[in-house]
């Protein structure tokens, strides 16, 4: 079980009957992913299904062809560590602020569940996709320990 103590309610809101989104964006893993873990944990708890959904913006912080090459690599494993748990991967492209709302209605998500991530335009993304959503969104901390 994921200790609550790493998660925070973004977004309060009764959760729906459709299936948990997990947004995966800082904590590029499947594996000792507490994010992913309380989002599969709400899954089962209501026997729904789980998936996990990263939204490429092309022009992040002005990142080189190299380093998308780099993360790109790695989300191909992420797809494939996914998949052995049968658990769908959907890449999605461009600002997550409209392509995460679009999604989550689009596959009448019934729970969002994404990473924390302390940069200012990440916090800006989920406050926009929280206002466009109305379902619960909730924050996992998968990094940081506080003693």
């Amino acid at each position: 079980m994921v200790n609550r103590k790493r998660v925070r309610v973004f977004k309060d809101r009764n959760r729906k009957h459709g299936p948990v989104i997990y947004w995966m964006s800082r904590d590029q893993r499947v594996r000792d992913n507490w994010a992913l873990l309380y989002a599969q944990e709400l899954a089962l708890e209501e026997k729904i299904p789980l998936a996990v959904i990263f939204c490429l913006v092309p022009q992040f912080l002005n990142a080189t062809v190299r380093q998308f090459g780099f993360m790109l690599d790695g989300l191909q494993e992420v797809e494939r560590n996914l998949a052995e748990k049968n658990i769908p991967f959907f890449l999605l492209r461009g600002s997550p602020a409209l392509e995460i709302p679009r999604f989550v209605k689009e596959y009448g998500g019934g729970t969002l569940v994404a990473d924390f991530d302390p940069l200012r335009i990440k916090r800006e993304w989920k406050e926009t996709v929280a206002g466009e959503i109305d379902i619960p969104l909730y924050e996992v901390d998968a990094r940081n320990i506080i003693p």
